[in-house]
């Protein structure tokens, strides 16, 4: 089964998250086909997080919190955020403030 591009992913979840009353913007661009996903989802001044989109064992996309079981602070998220994009300059960072704390990507 083809897999739908990275670009077509953003839209969605930029869809959904207007849909839903949450804001949501794309901090960076990267490969519109199959650039990695990070979203940075702030839940209030000091709670923030990292999500990243990877492939599980069964060959599907799943949300991974990158920076730890807990909320950290956005310095925190923006210090692993510098480390991934020298890492992977393609990839793709969508920032998401949200009281809730919320995946757009996954509702």
């Amino acid at each position: 089964m083809a897999r739908l591009t990275t670009d077509i992913v953003i839209a969605a979840g930029l869809r959904q998250a207007a849909s839903r009353g949450i804001f949501a913007a794309i901090l960076r661009k990267g490969d519109a086909r199959a650039g990695a996903i990070f979203v940075e989802v702030e839940k209030s001044a000091t709670e923030a997080r990292l999500l990243a989109r990877q492939l599980n064992y069964e060959n599907e996309y799943e949300w991974v919190c990158i920076t730890g079981e807990g909320w950290v602070s956005s310095a925190m998220v923006q210090e692993r955020l510098s480390r991934e994009t020298e890492y992977d300059p393609d990839c793709w960072i969508v920032s998401v403030q949200d009281s809730e704390g919320r995946n757009i990507f996954a509702l």
